[in-house]
């Protein structure tokens, strides 16, 4: 019987790793992890007859049980003794996989053997933008707290975010759905979501969903009613799943989720974002009306750079939405200023900076799929 073990398991490590595939494909980790893990079960039974490996359960290591969700990059032929020197090398982690088209366009977390990562200096970094926006804040007169610092942290690997959770951080901003909702998967509870990218309507609902109310401080690139809608809807049906929980004596959870609204301040075509004066206002109006799951919190702008009039038209765009809605001008967030600019968009009104390259280092997106 272990013999037939170990020819079955060799003949699906061969099978898996000869079968014609393109040359880069990136394949999901059970379907790969499966042909690995048969291998090391035929090598574990061909070394020891002291112990039985059972064909259905092939044995996995604790590293491979603990690793993240990522997929690994399998040439196109491989023979069973190249696959068994695979399933025998450490495992090295890639890109997310997607069933979807447009889910396989978005880039996850870099290869961490593509950079010196071990040698950024997290903790350093995030204490010098801390001491700079206390410094900025300081000079102004504004209130030590009034402004909230976002890691951005897109494309960087989940140890260098846990590298700034130790260090206090917990408000983290991503750009792409599909990294957003496998880092919130690994990342302790009590890191808040920032989304900052632009949403297709069709992540809308996955997003909220997998990250959940509860950690997804905000989605904050919402400028059009198709998104508010769609996001709306997936609040809404978290927050029916919420209150049938809480009837059966469960937890008490948020009832709605915040979004900012995009505005493109600069007015290039390049950028996201509803246009400043009545169509934002309309904006604000319509979501504020039929979107009873969506809060308001904030408005956002990324800005030309160099251009800090940009901060100055979001400013003027708070007053408007603010009057529109009824709402005092302090309880809306303004959103901008990232790595270059935060201490100028701090001194302009910022209460939330989105820095990234400054605490992370600069990003590599040659091993990531273009957009």
């Amino acid at each position: 019987p272990q013999a037939m073990m170990v020819r079955a398991a060799a003949r699906t490590a061969s099978a898996a790793a000869s079968s014609p595939l393109p040359s880069t494909h990136t394949a999901t980790v059970p379907s790969r992890r499966l042909a690995a893990c048969a291998v090391a079960s035929a090598l574990l039974c061909s070394s020891s007859s002291s112990s039985v490996v059972g064909a259905s359960r092939p044995v996995v290591s604790a590293a491979a049980r603990t690793r993240p969700a990522a997929a690994f990059l399998i040439p196109r032929t491989q023979t069973p003794g190249a696959a068994a020197a695979a399933a025998a090398a450490p495992l090295r982690p890639l890109r997310m996989s997607s069933s979807s088209s447009s889910a396989a366009s978005e880039p996850s977390a870099a290869d961490p053997s593509d950079a010196a990562i071990s040698d950024v200096p997290i903790a350093q970094n995030l204490e010098g933008v801390r001491s700079r926006i206390a410094a900025c804040l300081s000079a102004h007169n504004l209130p030590p707290s009034s402004a909230r610092l976002v890691a951005v942290s897109k494309t960087k690997p989940l140890n260098l975010l846990a590298a700034a959770y130790d260090a206090g951080q917990r408000h983290f901003g991503e750009n792409y759905a599909q990294e957003c909702m496998s880092k919130a998967e690994e990342m302790p509870d009590d890191v808040r979501w920032h989304f900052i990218g632009p949403l297709q309507s069709n992540k809308a609902a996955p997003l909220v969903k997998r990250v959940g109310l509860d950690k997804l401080a905000c989605v904050e690139t919402v400028s059009t009613m198709k998104l508010a809608n769609k996001l709306n809807r997936a609040a809404g049906e978290m927050v029916a799943e919420a209150e049938e929980a809480e009837g059966e004596g469960g937890e008490k959870k948020k009832k709605t989720l915040g979004i900012y609204l995009q505005v493109n301040t600069s007015g290039e075509s390049t950028k996201s974002g509803a246009s400043p004066g009545p169509d934002l206002v309309a904006l604000a109006s319509s979501i504020s009306r039929d979107c009873p799951h969506l809060s308001i919190d904030g408005l956002m702008t990324i800005g030309a750079p160099g251009d800090y009039t940009c901060f100055d038209a979001l400013v003027q765009c708070r007053e408007e939405v603010a009057e529109e809605l009824g709402r005092d001008v302090e309880s809306l967030d303004l959103s901008m200023g990232m790595s270059g600019d935060f201490e100028e968009a701090i001194k302009r009104g910022a209460t939330s900076v989105r820095v990234g390259s400054t605490i992370f280092g600069a990003r590599d997106y040659s091993n990531l799929g273009k957009k």
